[in-house]
């Protein structure tokens, strides 16, 4: 018997020592951790300048970070001037754009952050921070404690 459990534990190991894909969301302070397929990231905000509500959306996978969708109120300070569609009162852009494996977003409390992975509030800044996106590859036990 102590033969089996040895060697099953033995067996057990290497599983965790599996490397897997992760989205890592990060403030800082907290640490959120996504196995991945596929996630849709949806950062919502109140512009700096034109103090009107800008909509991002990301999509996530293995290979990386992609802008899809922006929705935006107001023109001007950055914010795009080629709208495609206009949606419950927003301008919409519907566009494929790689943004690598990390990106970072610097809040300030004017902004009102409030970040979704998949319809879910995950994090919503009440301070002045950078939130770091990234793509990473960790191994399973690591995904499993939550220190991706």
């Amino acid at each position: 018997m102590k033969k089996f459990l040895f060697f099953f534990v033995l067996s057990i190991i290497p599983i965790f020592l599996l490397p897997v894909n992760c989205l890592v969301i990060s403030d800082g302070n907290h640490e959120r951790v996504y196995s991945l397929g596929v996630h849709n990231v949806t950062i919502r905000y109140i512009h700096s300048v034109e103090r009107s509500t800008v909509i991002e959306v990301l999509q996530v996978n293995s290979s990386g970070i992609y802008a899809r969708e922006m929705w935006w109120k107001d023109f001007g300070a950055g914010l795009p001037e080629d709208i495609q569609f206009m949606k419950d009162g927003f301008y919409v852009k519907k566009i494929e754009i790689p943004l690598g494996k990390s990106l970072d977003f610097w809040f300030i409390p004017l902004n009102r952050a409030r970040i979704y992975v998949d319809g879910n509030l995950v994090l919503q800044p009440k301070s002045e921070v950078l939130v770091h996106f990234r793509v990473e590859r960790c191994m399973l036990i690591q995904k499993a404690v939550g220190r991706c």
